[in-house]
């Protein structure tokens, strides 16, 4: 029982918040973060601590195992750092009415319990657990989406996201099924792995399962949500789809291709080429022209989710590892631009890339991660991005898709101009006379300093990546 005691923890802790909202007058933001930060710190020791151990629950319907564990750290970490990012940014005290997160409370208790739905997920050995923890993981997002009750666009971004979600898990739901009878009635993942049966209609559930996950992850053309999306919501929750929707689709994808297909993968092959070629090129060619900065990071994230989906070319011993690694990186890059972009916009009220004219002379150390992350991203040695798309380009390399590698690598010299623009903007563009001040809090500057640092380490320290090898190879 002591490996479920994470997810237990992160569950109670929910509603520890919840009651501390209900029966405390106070009702202090930092106290509720504080607590929702607390609760994960305890689950990641645990996960922590457990890293090399395996183990089952409830009749083999719960693993744990090295992979499920590197991804609930993924989770977790990514959970602390939105609360530190939320927490002491004046906008956001729950007494300002106009404040995009009022309710506080509400809100830690649904990211919470998002959080325990993706843990949930990466243990479920069961189809129908797997489904109902994705849900549970994902369609609090809706709500989270529209938070902010005063904002039309808030409104708006969420309707849209709720109608493609449902369309989404419909389809997914669907692709599900079909897979249940190709696999003789069984809703075991090992079992369904070994009686799964090759015919004309797995391809029409690997289309509709491939269009549920690809909606989550962005994956084109399943990408038509983001942009309208991630400009809507308010900017922690859009730091979350960003990150969160991403390593869930994934971590659904580990289940379904390694459990279930994993003797199909490679017929899988083309389809995952042709996906990730042009999820990567559309991303970056449209983040091109972007001026919104939210609309310009959903782009990106399109482009990054094509790189992603490089590790499922092949099935090679790097492959596993090779993917929890990128989204380590993509955690600790895509959180440092939102932080910067949450900072900024509660200061200001703006969010065009032009707004952040001249920022390296009013606020350096906003400045310095931006850069920092945006190299990481655009992949420029020796930062961690390069590592982590150097190891996905050599298995597309090692699976014979030389053509693909190239792709990607002229995909990554686009991205580096679009990216530089911002870097233009902060360093070489004069301030904006009409820009106030921006100040930082100092949770604020201790989390930048933490994930810049973060970015830095993981490219170049080896024994992190040598750990998940040696850990998740075998998987």
């Amino acid at each position: 029982m002591y490996l479920i005691f994470p997810e237990i923890i992160t569950v109670i802790t929910a509603f520890v918040v919840l009651f501390y909202d209900l029966f405390s007058k106070s009702k202090k933001q930092n106290v509720m973060n504080g607590i929702a930060i607390f609760g994960l710190g305890m689950s990641l020791v645990i996960v922590t601590n457990n890293l090399d151990n395996t183990g089952i629950l409830f009749g083999e319907r719960f693993i744990v195992d090295p992979v499920r564990s590197w991804f609930k750290i993924i989770f977790i970490i990514s959970g602390i750092v939105l609360f530190l990012m939320c927490n002491g940014t004046p906008s956001t005290d729950v007494s300002d009415k106009d404040s995009p997160l009022k309710s506080i409370a509400e809100f830690n208790t649904i990211l919470l319990f998002t959080i325990s739905g993706m843990m949930f997920l990466i243990s479920a050995q069961d189809i129908i657990t797997l489904y109902v923890c994705l849900e549970l993981s994902t369609i609090p997002l809706f709500a989270l989406v529209a938070w902010n009750k005063f904002s039309i666009t808030s409104g708006e971004a969420g309707l849209k996201y709720l109608i493609f979600g449902a369309l989404a898990s419909g389809l997914l739901l669907y692709g599900l099924g079909l897979l249940y009878g190709l696999s003789g009635g069984t809703t075991s993942i090992p079992q369904m792995g070994k009686e799964l049966s090759f015919s004309p209609v797995y391809w029409l559930a690997v289309f509709l399962i491939l269009s549920g996950v690809g909606f989550k992850m962005t994956l084109v053309p399943f990408h038509w949500w983001a942009a309208d999306v991630y400009e809507g919501a308010p900017v922690p929750v859009t730091a979350w789809l960003a990150v969160a929707s991403k390593t869930a689709g994934l971590a659904f994808l580990f289940q379904l291709f390694f459990g279930i297909m994993r003797n199909h993968i490679s017929d899988l092959s083309d389809l995952m080429a042709l996906i990730a070629f042009i999820t990567m090129t559309l991303g970056n060619v449209v983040a091109i022209i972007q001026n919104n900065i939210k609309r310009f990071m959903a782009f990106s994230g399109i482009s990054q989710a094509g790189y992603l989906i490089l590790g499922f070319v092949g099935v090679f011993p790097e492959s596993v590892p090779s993917m929890l690694f990128y989204m380590l990186v993509y955690v600790f890059t895509n959180l440092t631009v939102f932080t910067v972009i949450y900072v900024y916009s509660n200061a200001t009220q703006q969010n065009n890339i032009t707004d952040y004219r001249g920022l390296s002379r009013t606020n350096p150390i906003m400045a310095l991660a931006m850069m920092m992350a945006l190299f990481s991203l655009a992949g420029i040695p020796p930062l961690s991005g390069f590592v982590s798309k150097f190891f996905l380009f050599s298995i597309a390399s090692k699976a014979g898709y030389h053509w693909l590698v190239a792709a990607a690598a002229i995909n990554s010299t686009i991205s580096l101009y679009y990216y530089l623009k911002i870097v233009r903007q902060m360093y070489i563009e004069p301030v904006s006379e009409t820009t106030p001040p921006v100040l930082i809090s100092r949770s604020n500057s201790v989390l930048l300093a933490g994930t810049t640092l973060g970015i830095i380490i993981l490219g170049i320290w080896p024994s992190i990546y040598e750990s998940i090898y040696s850990q998740t190879s075998q998987w």
